[in-house]
């Protein structure tokens, strides 16, 4: 039976989706809205450090707040999510890195062959597979990790978190906003004018 070489063509197959895929979302950082914008991923001002103790108050040690302001709920990713996709993206170039140079001795297409300086800057297979492994052992914990968040947060939240990756819309209390996000939203998102009626004909 050939069931090894399917398992290698599934999973070379899906290094090829997972690798575009993260140019795609690497183009939509900069094309996107200001909540897939790169910069919405470096919380550290003043208001997203506020959060990330918020989330690690109510997620991580699972307290109640003593008085519950929906400014703390965020439209977007929270601050602690922003900071944790950024580690992801940092581990996911080194998933692709090396596992290209892996690849490229045994592959006749131009793109792998571009990391075939991986293995020999490591000093052979050995490292690199290990790095790939740990690697790869990093994207199931934090999927763990990930899906149980997103669930909770929908629960706890009820703004419709799960349901918004297929239909892209969250509920979010007019209170959470301020006057410039508000605005902001309703000129990015004007109200639909009625079709004129025409008169009917018999």
């Amino acid at each position: 039976s050939y069931w090894f070489g399917t398992v290698r063509f599934i999973h070379f197959a899906t290094a090829y989706i997972f690798f575009f895929n993260m140019l795609l979302r690497i183009y939509w950082a900069f094309v996107g809205n200001r909540f897939s914008s790169w910069k919405s991923f470096l919380p550290f001002d003043k208001k997203g450090i506020k959060n990330i103790l918020h989330v690690l108050r109510v997620d991580i040690l699972l307290q109640h707040e003593k008085t519950h302001d929906v400014r703390n709920v965020s439209v977007g990713h929270n601050s602690v999510a922003a900071i944790s996709y950024v580690a992801l993206f940092f581990i996911a170039v080194v998933q692709v890195i090396t596992g290209f140079g892996l690849y490229a001795d045994n592959s006749g297409w131009w793109l792998p062959e571009l990391f075939a300086w991986v293995v020999p800057l490591f000093g052979g297979d050995f490292m690199v597979r290990t790095i790939h492994h740990v690697a790869t052992w990093f994207f199931i914990f934090f999927t763990l990790i990930h899906v149980y968040l997103v669930f909770y947060h929908d629960w706890l939240e009820g703004r419709g978190e799960v349901s918004s990756m297929f239909g892209g819309y969250k509920f979010v209390c007019e209170e959470r906003l301020t006057k410039e996000e508000l605005e902001e939203l309703q000129a990015d998102n004007p109200p639909e004018e009625p079709a004129p009626v025409g008169p009917q004909t018999s």
